[in-house]
C-alpha cells in the first residue's frame, strides 16, 4: 500500500484521490462509495472529490449506474507511466527556467533553493509589500504549501493582513476544500479541476513566482512587468470560470 501512495502521490493525485485508488486496487472488486467511505474513514465529500479526481485521470473504471453505481480501480500500470510523465515535465520546466536565469541580467531571475530559504523568501516579500498590493495564485500544490510553512502560516497571514494584501487562489480539489473550511488565511478560493499538484504560481505587482515541489523544492521568481501582465490576464480567465 505504501509504495502504491507513494506513486500516486508522483502521479500528481492529490492525498484523497490517492488514498480512494489504493483502497480500490486492495479490495479488487467494485465498491459502492459508501464502502469506500468506510474502507478510508475520510469524510464523504472528500472520497466523493477522488472519485471524480479518478475519473478525470482515467484512473477509474465503473459498474452499474445512479444510486447503484460501483467503481474498480484502473490499471496501476498507468499510474506508474504518469508518475514517470510528471517527473520529466517537472523536470524539464525547471531546467528551462535555470536556462533562462543563466541567460538573464542580474536581478530579473531569482531562484531560491531548500524549504527554509523559501520560506523566508516569501515572508520577505511580504515585509516588502506595499499598502494594497494583490497576490494571485494558481494553485494545486497549495497543500504542499501548507506543510511546508507548518506553524508560521499564521505568521504569513499576519504579514499579508498587516499590508492589507488581497488575496485570490484558484485550486484543483482538496486545497480548495481545506481554504474554505479549515486554513486561517481570509481570501476567496475557486476551484478548477485537474491543475496537478507540483507547482504553485503566485502572481504580484512586480513579479511570477514558481513554487516547485518535486523532485526538489526550488523556487523561480521572474521580475518582469510583461511576465506579470501576461500571468494575470490569464489568470483572470481561470477566474471567471473557475467555480
Amino acid at each position: 500500500m505504501t509504495d502504491y501512495l507513494k506513486d500516486a502521490g508522483k502521479a500528481g493525485l492529490s492525498a484523497k484521490a490517492a488514498t480512494v485508488y489504493v483502497a480500490l486496487l486492495e479490495a479488487g472488486v467494485a465498491l459502492p462509495p459508501k464502502a469506500l467511505i468506510s474502507r478510508t474513514k475520510l469524510h464523504r465529500q472528500y472520497v466523493y472529490n477522488g472519485l471524480r479526481e479518478l475519473q478525470n485521470r482515467r484512473l477509474l473504471l465503473t459498474e452499474g449506474r445512479d444510486h447503484r453505481i460501483k467503481y474498480l480501480a484502473g490499471s496501476p500500470d498507468k499510474l506508474l507511466q504518469e508518475a514517470e510523465k510528471t517527473r520529466i515535465d517537472t523536470l524539464d520546466g525547471v531546467q528551462n527556467l535555470m536556462r533562462l536565469y543563466d541567460r538573464s541580467p542580474a536581478g530579473v531571475v531569482e531562484v531560491v533553493r531548500g524549504s527554509q530559504a523559501t520560506i523566508e523568501s516569501e515572508l520577505q516579500l511580504l515585509r516588502e509589500a506595499e499598502e494594497g498590493d494583490f497576490l494571485d495564485i494558481v494553485g494545486g500544490a497549495g497543500m504542499h504549501w501548507v506543510e511546508l510553512f507548518g506553524d508560521r502560516v499564521a505568521e504569513w497571514e499576519a504579514l499579508r493582513k498587516e499590508k492589507n494584501i488581497k488575496l485570490r487562489y484558484i485550486g484543483s480539489g482538496e486545497d480548495v476544500l481545506y481554504n474554505r473550511e479549515e486554513s486561517v488565511i481570509e481570501h476567496e478560493s475557486r476551484m478548477i479541476l485537474g491543475i496537478g499538484n507540483i507547482v504553485n504560481v503566485a502572481i504580484r505587482p512586480e513579479s511570477v513566482t514558481f513554487n516547485i515541489y518535486e523532485p526538489e523544492i526550488v523556487t523561480v521568481r521572474v521580475k518582469n512587468k510583461e511576465a506579470v501582465q501576461s500571468q494575470r490576464a490569464l489568470f483572470e480567465v481561470l477566474w471567471s470560470v473557475a467555480k
